[in-house]
């Protein structure tokens, strides 16, 4: 093992351990730590291409449409960038399965220090808001946000090791959520186990993937229609504050009822391609104060909707969203045909959780929770393709 190796994997390893510190060292550790194993392990190889016809067409696609969006985004200047680091985001991160899966590679060292570094994680947040919390005040919000993706990974320990150590600080985690006041993970624990019930009563009924995916599909438009009709859609001063709710605002804060309904108008203004790539926040509007009882000085979007599908829609229209999201759902397939039937249900709740927290937290075009998704993908894709390279993709 070379020096340039046994430093990636430390970087790589240990990168979500630098997140708690800040999200900058988090990006830093783990773009140089994969760089260094490209280094180390030479041709230096960016994979462009994916075996699956169908993950290549979506993801060209999706970028492609992106690309349109940007140019003739509202804020080009602003548009640019993310586009730019999310296909990075994609191609560097999915790059690391291609990398791992090379026989020089030391895998189950990259897993150990991972492993090491959630448990240390979710140890020092349980400690930190443990100590820190008052009755008072509610909450701990040092680790609010980060919480966020350190919960998926606490519940993912099982899936990289399988000792009975590792169900502890899956415990341990639940009152650090607690004293965090942390809303997201908990709809993304929701979400995974919903997901994993829908996947164990299919096993017993045998449905295809085509037909759930085409119900899924035809579904969603129904949802998010019915939805548009009964969140706020006038945002005059009399609409305002003369506002009931047909959402109890014990579900869905008032706040987040007002940011969804007026996305969703200005959505329709503009329901193919969008206004461009993260420029939700300079929509003419979008900064009015809302002027609710319930919502106090609140503007109406605080830089993004607080829902990712939304957001997409809002940004890049509904053919760029529905390409990304058939993209991801093709690029997972793949990972699903090899996987084994335990593995299934780790891959299904992490997706699961990661979209489902999305509905109601971060921006869809933050870096560090975009980065988080494919490279925590990419370490289940590999850690399924060494355990099972003898299972056979199926149609």
């Amino acid at each position: 093992m070379t020096l340039l190796n046994q430093l990636s994997y430390i970087l790589i390893g240990f990168s979500y351990t630098f997140l708690l510190i800040n999200k900058i060292y988090f990006g830093f550790a783990i773009i140089l730590g994969i760089i260094l194993l490209m280094i180390s392990n030479r041709p230096l190889n960016l994979n462009f291409a994916f075996k699956a016809k169908k993950v290549n067409f979506f993801f060209y696609l999706t970028i492609s449409l992106f690309s349109i969006s940007t140019l003739i985004s509202i804020l080009i200047d602003r548009s640019i960038p993310v586009l730019i680091y999310l296909t990075i985001f994609i191609l560097l991160g999915l790059n690391i399965f291609f990398i791992l899966k090379k026989k020089n590679i030391d895998y189950q060292m990259i897993e150990k220090f991972l492993v090491i570094s959630i448990i240390i994680n979710v140890l020092t947040i349980f400690i930190y808001n443990f100590w820190n919390y008052q009755i008072s005040a509610f909450e701990v919000k040092k680790f609010k946000g980060i919480l966020n993706i350190i919960t998926p990974l606490v519940l993912l320990l099982p899936f990289f090791n399988k000792k009975k150590v590792n169900y502890a600080f899956i415990l341990i985690l639940f009152p650090a959520l607690f004293y965090g006041n942390s809303n997201a993970p908990f709809l993304g624990i929701l979400s995974g186990l919903i997901i994993c019930l829908l996947f164990f009563l299919n096993s017993r009924l045998k449905l295809s993937n085509k037909f759930i995916f085409t119900i899924f599909l035809t579904i969603s438009p129904i949802i998010l229609y019915k939805a548009s009709n009964i969140l706020p859609n006038k945002f005059d001063e009399n609409s305002i504050k003369n506002q009931t709710f047909e959402i109890p605002v014990k579900l869905v804060d008032a706040h987040r009822q007002f940011i969804w309904g007026f996305s969703l108008e200005k959505f329709k203004e503009r329901p193919f391609l969008g206004y461009g790539p993260d420029t939700s926040n300079f929509l003419e509007g979008s900064q009015k104060k809302i002027g609710h009882p319930q919502t106090g000085t609140m503007p109406f979007i605080p830089s993004h909707p607080h829902n990712f599908l939304i957001e997409l829609l809002l940004d890049v229209g509904i053919i760029g969203a529905l390409s990304f999201i058939l993209f991801i759902f093709f690029l997972n397939l793949e990972i699903y045909k090899i996987s084994t039937n335990y593995q299934k249900y780790f891959l299904l709740f992490f997706n699961a959780y990661f979209w489902g927290a999305s509905f109601v937290n971060f921006s869809f075009w933050l870096g560090w929770w975009q980065g988080s998704y494919f490279f925590i993908l990419s370490i289940m894709a590999t850690k399924i393709y060494i355990e099972n390279k003898e299972i056979k993709p199926s149609d």
